[in-house]
């Protein structure tokens, strides 16, 4: 089989995985989202592995959903079943998936962007959802955009199909950092490694906090227990004992010999 998503370990914890379809501007076909799928699979299942940069070759990041497979009645269900797992795998992963967005970002792509932890755009990507301009309705996306992007701002974005900048994708909400277009990979890296940083359980932790019941509730509501629970058993644990040590005595923490288990 052709292999469509290619990765990398750029540095220790860290793997870039690449979109290789730069002939169809990366456009997700089946097999693509099914390789990326095991590939964030098998990164996972070693602890040792805590990032991932996700970026695509050529000239666009992601064009989106295959269509000439997604209007095929015979491979309409299978292909949305394969992005919709996708995107659930990288927010449910124990991974930080750090997208890195150039060129052309459109739908399913700019879901990709929506489904990572933290989405960096080139200044001159164009990201859209041009999808109402093929007779068609972007309710697979929705989900994952709607926490990031304004009300308003999202159906603009939805409704009239015109796709913005990086700099307008940060404006709204729907990037968390915009750079010069050289610079993209560089500042993935940079923010790369400052997740690398951290204490590998507390960075898991804390991007489960986003997903968990009591996300999504104020400290002083209903989930108030949790958040105490999640609070006293992170300052427990040997490593924040180690982090803290590490702060003290003023030099780097030592996660190798934390016991996180």
């Amino acid at each position: 089989m052709t292999q469509f998503v290619r990765f990398e370990s750029s540095s220790p914890g860290i793997s870039t995985v690449t979109l290789q379809r730069p002939q169809c501007r990366n456009a997700l076909s089946i097999d693509l989202l099914q390789q990326f799928c095991d590939i964030v699979v098998s990164l996972e299942s070693d602890d040792a592995n805590r990032v991932i940069i996700l970026t695509g070759a050529g000239r666009d990041f992601c064009a989106g959903l295959d269509l000439r497979e997604a209007i095929d009645p015979s491979l309409a269900e299978q292909a949305a079943a394969g992005i919709v797992r996708l995107w659930k795998t990288l927010r449910e992963s124990q991974l930080i998936v750090i997208a890195a967005a150039h060129g052309g970002t459109y739908a399913g792509g700019a879901g990709l962007l929506a489904a990572s932890d933290i989405a960096i755009a080139a200044e001159d990507a164009s990201i859209g959802f041009p999808t109402a301009r093929r007779g068609l309705v972007p309710a697979l996306a929705c989900p994952y955009i709607r926490p990031r992007v304004r009300d308003g701002e999202l159906r603009d974005l939805f409704l009239s199909g015109q796709p913005v900048s990086g700099i307008r994708a940060y404006q709204i909400g729907l990037v968390q950092r915009v750079v010069p277009r050289e610079k993209l990979m560089a500042e993935a890296r940079n923010v790369a490694d400052a997740v690398v940083a951290g204490g590998p359980e507390a960075i898991r932790r804390i991007k489960r906090l986003f997903d968990s019941p009591s996300g999504s509730e104020c400290a002083d509501g209903p989930g108030q227990s949790a958040w105490i629970d999640e609070h006293l058993g992170a300052y427990s644990s040997d490593e924040a004992k180690e982090g803290i040590a590490a702060f003290v005595e003023k030099r780097a923490p030592s996660w190798e010999e934390a016991d996180t288990d």
